[in-house]
């Protein structure tokens, strides 16, 4: 009795911690999105609509920049448009610039989240605790190791690559969802139906309440691949993972899901088509760039990034905590199944379908491990280069967040299921020590923790200085319309740490200071400071 009374009180110690956790991880990340100021290309996608007026003026602007960047530069026929059509250099000014990166924050830990915790469900896993403390390690990762600038606190970083990568998970998600409510739709006629008699209700019926999730994944996927390639390869790799996890587990290849990948892939095939990628690569790559240079390029980037994770960070402590929680959680899972199993029973099928769902989840497993390479590879193929920005290690770090988190778990299943029932909590208790040495050994300790530097950096009110200094500034151009600018500014956008500030380069005659000047009426900027 003890016992079981310690283990609730320890069960819902985590669970409130895990809470606690998220809340402080994610509003970080929330609060600082909102001292996000104006940088870089964001004057250039406001150049076309500076001057627009009305929303019909400015849909009108964005389609043409889209077209412009979709023949001249790349292929995001969506981002391009949402980068402009939103744009608050255009329209909206500091306070719109405000609401559309604190939404940019809330969908991007929103959809990551949503995802883990339906893929959570179709693993069985029923502990609010587990699922709540898994979702606080899948944040950790993308709020512990890295600020990811580039994403949160840039405008068109979050237009190219923070609204499509939440809008794909989003797609996946509901891809899951669609397809777990046809399952429960079908269960539920096929078990009303008089034994020895199939259902009368038409199939359309059953899985009328799915058409609308099925729909919607395949408008956001399409919108989620016109962008980047490291985007748009993601999500087509992940909606065809959907697909074949299906396929292997209902042994059919179910026409809704591919119609949802077929969306997605058609707008890859939009996006990879476009003539403005093929100008930047040519103006990037000042070599040949062959295949094998794309692969073997890709094999050491995710070598890198497998470093940079486990030895730069402290995965391991990550990776071995969801190893003894997926041992926890399925030995749990096992022992109460071993308990309905002494009771009657007629499922005879149960054991085929167990059969099934497995043989498909270690296909699935394996297509994620596989994903940070589709990641990785249309960018440097695509792009001839051999390295990748901040924003495109965002989303590389997202699904080998999910992918190595998945495989963790399924370790920790698996250890429970080949080990005698005598023997899992002395390797239990073992895995909990080396978990605990891990963590106070590793030179990533909790001072290092990114969200907790910022959270020090919000208490000394850098980013509120920063803010205030630059909407200042900006202001002040009101005054200053037709004349020649000077300013003593940063030179680069990492003058603060874990953040982008404005920045200007010497060059009064550079485009982007030209496109800067554009956005406030001046005749020229240019800044007085010498770069380092």
């Amino acid at each position: 009795m003890n016992s079981e009374r310690t283990k609730k009180i320890a069960s819902r110690a985590l669970l409130i911690l895990s809470v606690l956790a998220l809340i402080v991880m994610i509003g970080t990340v929330l609060v600082t999105s909102l001292y996000t100021v104006p940088i870089s290309d964001d004057y250039w996608y406001a150049r076309t609509g500076i001057g627009a007026k009305g929303l019909w003026h400015r849909l009108i602007v964005a389609v043409q920049f889209s077209y412009e960047i979709y023949v001249h530069h790349q292929g995001t026929y969506f981002t391009s448009f949402i980068g402009s059509l939103f744009n608050p250099l255009i329209h909206g000014g500091f306070p719109k610039l405000r609401v559309v990166m604190f939404i940019n924050a809330v969908m991007a830990f929103a959809s990551i989240l949503s995802f883990v915790y339906v893929a959570l469900g179709k693993l069985k896993v029923n502990s609010a605790t587990a699922r709540v403390f898994i979702l606080a390690v899948a944040t950790f990762v993308i709020t512990g190791f890295d600020a990811f600038q580039e994403i949160f606190y840039w405008f068109v970083g979050a237009c190219v690559y923070g609204f499509p990568m939440s809008l794909g998970m989003f797609a996946v998600t509901l891809l899951l969802l669609a397809n777990d409510r046809e399952t429960a739709r079908k269960s539920e006629f096929g078990a009303a139906a008089p034994e020895g008699r199939v259902s009368a209700v038409p199939s359309d019926r059953m899985t009328s309440k799915a058409k609308l999730l099925y729909i919607a994944s395949a408008i956001l996927g399409f919108c989620a691949v016109g962008a980047s390639l490291a985007i748009t390869g993601t999500v087509c790799w992940l909606v065809l993972s959907i697909v074949v996890f299906y396929a292997v587990k209902d042994k059919k290849l179910d026409r809704k899901n591919i119609s949802v990948f077929l969306a997605c892939f058609g707008g890859a095939l939009i996006n990879a088509a476009a003539p403005g990628n093929f100008i930047r690569l040519d103006l990037e790559s000042g070599e040949s760039f062959t295949l094998i240079d794309g692969i073997s390029n890709t094999w050491g980037y995710f070598i890198y990034a497998l470093r940079w994770l486990f030895i730069n960070k402290n995965y391991g402590c990550v990776f071995l905590a969801l190893i003894i929680t997926g041992f926890a959680i399925f030995r749990r899972s096992r022992t109460t199944a071993t308990a309905k199993d002494k009771q009657p029973h007629d499922d005879a099928g149960a054991p085929e379908e167990s059969k099934c769902f497995t043989r498909a989840y270690a296909i699935l497993s394996a297509m994620l491990l596989f994903t940070p390479f589709v990641t990785v590879f249309p960018v440097l193929m695509g792009y001839g280069v051999g390295w990748m920005p901040n924003r495109c290690f965002y989303i590389l770090i997202v699904v080998m967040d999910i992918a190595l988190g998945n495989l963790a778990l399924a370790v920790g299943a698996l250890l429970s299921d080949l080990l005698k029932e005598k023997a899992q909590k002395p390797v239990l208790i073992a895995l909990a020590a080396v978990l605990l040495a891990l963590f106070v050994t590793t030179p990533y300790n909790i001072r290092e923790y990114i969200f907790l530097k910022m959270d020090k950096q919000l208490y000394l009110g850098e980013f509120q200085e920063n803010y205030d200094k630059t909407k200042a500034m900006i202001d002040s151009f009101a005054d200053m319309e037709g004349e020649d600018v000077e300013l003593d500014v940063p030179t680069h956008p990492e003058e603060i740490r874990n953040f982008y500030c404005f920045y200007l380069t010497e060059d009064p005659t550079s485009n982007f200071n030209k496109d800067i000047a554009k956005a406030y009426g001046l005749k020229s900027i240019v800044n007085t400071r010498k770069e380092d």
